[in-house]
């Protein structure tokens, strides 16, 4: 089967036994899938760089299960997340941490992803804030990283792939294998949790509304 998708074609390769053609998209992915897993397990998780080279062992196990008619991207993402959730089983039947994911996502940006500005506001930054709403600033950016690591896994992993990867809804179906119509469902609960969970937060003060509404508005349009 031709193509022009420049991925394919180095499945193509790939599958015929061309291994640079494998490295020239660990080279491309191996970003990408880090910080997936960094986002959905969380930075601080000791498991997290194993875990994203295991996706490639897979990927390479794997190539000829690739089909043509997927995109290289969600296939290789489907495996980043089957692989992260390997990871949280063990991890919980292990009951020795606990998976912060939101953390990892507004934390010190450890894949190179800035944070949204003013979440992390220490009232000595640029925005002129001062030291009680920098504290107040410090304390809302919490209660939302709290919120969204209490989603349901599903709730959460949807965001993070539309938030914070970009993906369409397709992508995102394709790569959580759902329905675009699940994935707006899982998207649509998502923020109506936020929302629900960190209500005091837009209707007071409004001290972190900003945080929610980027958050809780994510593919919303």
């Amino acid at each position: 089967m031709r193509t022009n998708d420049t991925d394919q074609i180095l499945m193509q390769r790939f599958q015929e036994g061309d291994e640079s053609a494998f490295s020239v998209l660990v080279h491309k992915y191996q970003g990408l899938v880090l910080s997936l897993c960094r986002r959905y397990l969380g930075s601080r998780s000791p498991g997290v760089e194993d875990v994203a080279q295991e996706v490639f062992v897979r990927i390479f196990k794997a190539r000829m299960t690739y089909e043509p008619r997927a995109k290289v991207k969600t296939w290789i993402y489907s495996i980043t997340v089957n692989a992260c959730l390997n990871e949280i089983r063990r991890l919980r039947s292990r009951k020795n941490r606990s998976v912060s994911t939101f953390t990892a996502v507004f934390g010190a940006a450890a894949d190179g992803d800035a944070p949204y500005a003013g979440e992390r506001s220490t009232g000595t930054g640029s925005t002129g804030a001062g030291p009680t709403e920098g504290l107040e600033g410090e304390e809302a950016a919490a209660r939302v990283r709290a919120a969204v690591d209490a989603l349901p896994e599903q709730q959460r992993l949807a965001l993070v792939l539309a938030r914070f990867h970009h993906c369409s809804y397709e992508e995102v179906a394709e790569t959580m294998e759902t329905s675009v119509p699940a994935v707006k469902s899982l998207l649509t609960r998502a923020r109506e949790n936020l929302r629900r969970m960190l209500r005091d937060l837009v209707e007071g003060s409004g001290v972190g509304s900003g945080a929610l509404r980027r958050v809780a508005e994510a593919r919303e349009s």
